[in-house]
């Protein structure tokens, strides 16, 4: 749980060894999930179709054993917003279990311009909207302006005031949905999932949210 909103993790991550963090040449490829960054092609890392059906295997049971601790199920599944159809696959996966609707463009990420406007508008002191700035302009080099923001980078105690998403567009339903769940790849601070559970809440509001990742944040 993560300040108040249920998240299931189908895998858990593992921290680095103190060594490892004590000696940064040592630091794993992958950002503590190198099969994450090899499924996406990231850093050089790659995987076989193996792998991948294995993991599969562990998915399948892990995820009916999430039906059995939700017996109610999810009339909907909203996958997150990426440059990687991982969440969407994801998606797909739950939405047939619970043999609810599947929808993957209702949330966007806002643009390097946005995550600009967002700064200059939030109350925090001039040293530390210069480091923000500073850290949203090295993704300006790498997507562009107008490419989308990353909370990467950014330190969690910022991240409230640089939400990383937006209302894309409300899908018209007949009845609205009272069971939500929201799907994504890798699950960091949790910010980015509190942030479209609240974006969700705004278009039901009566809806319960839950969410789930592939892969949980380090430790938990």
């Amino acid at each position: 749980m993560c300040n108040g909103l249920i998240i299931y993790s189908i895998f858990k991550r593992r921290k680095a060894s103190g060594k490892q963090q004590r000696n940064r040449k040592q630091r794993q490829l992958g950002d503590n999930c190198p099969i994450i960054y090899a499924i996406k092609g990231k850093e050089g890392l790659t995987t076989d179709v193996l792998s991948i059906k294995k993991l599969n295997l562990s998915f399948k049971t892990i995820v009916d054993d999430i039906a059995i601790k939700e017996p109610l199920g999810y009339q909907m599944v909203i996958s997150m917003p990426s440059a990687h159809n991982i969440s969407h696959i994801i998606g797909k996966r739950f939405a047939k279990k619970f043999q609810s609707i599947h929808i993957k463009d209702i949330l966007r990420k806002i643009s390097i311009a946005e995550a600009f406007d967002l700064l200059r508008r939030a109350d925090v002191s001039v040293e530390d909207s210069k480091s923000l700035s500073f850290r949203i302009k090295k993704q300006q080099t790498e997507v562009g302006y107008q490419g989308n923001f990353s909370l990467k980078g950014i330190p969690i105690e910022f991240r409230d005031v640089l939400p990383p998403l937006s209302i894309h567009n409300r899908l018209q339903l007949e009845v609205d949905p009272t069971r939500i769940l929201i799907v994504d790849d890798l699950l960091a601070s949790g910010t980015t999932l509190l942030t479209a559970e609240t974006l969700i809440k705004t278009l039901y509001p009566y809806a319960t949210v839950h969410a789930a990742c592939l892969f949980s944040s380090i430790g938990r």
